[in-house]
């Protein structure tokens, strides 16, 4: 019975290093993928400090629940998920990524950091010239 014990954990040992791990490629593929925006923020120029624009963007609890979905065939749905918002916001478009630059609708901004995790986006020029958000997405 022992060696059974032995034999059993040894080779769900060697089953589990052998699995493929999902790959973290910044491409289509390894972004794609259901994401909740977690944090936002605003700089109104390259030497502002950063601010918290969350809550300004998003202040009420309906918009702070919702989805992106991201499919590797380049189109996206923004899903009103949890507490639906009145009207619905739900939409769908399209997006693309090469690079550190993602297309959103025809609209690039930034990549600053991708881990599998969170993808971390940045948007120049949002309001004014020479400012920037910061969008950090977080992988459900």
């Amino acid at each position: 019975m022992k060696k059974l014990i032995i034999f059993v954990l040894f080779a769900s040992l060697f089953a589990s290093c052998n699995k493929k791990d999902k790959t973290c490629n910044q491409d289509a593929a390894g972004v794609s993928g259901t994401y909740k925006i977690t944090a936002v923020t605003y700089k109104a120029t390259a030497g502002s400090a950063e601010q918290d624009y969350y809550s300004f963007l998003f202040p009420d609890a309906c918009e702070r629940d919702d989805l992106w979905i991201f499919s590797s065939n380049g189109t996206y749905v923004f899903s009103d998920a949890g507490v639906k918002c009145v009207p619905p916001g739900d939409d769908n478009g399209t997006w693309s990524i090469n690079g550190n630059t993602i297309v959103l609708d025809g609209d690039p901004a930034t990549v600053q950091s991708f881990n599998c995790s969170a993808l971390v986006v940045v948007v120049t020029d949002f309001n004014n010239v020479g400012d920037q958000i910061k969008i950090t997405f977080a992988r459900q």
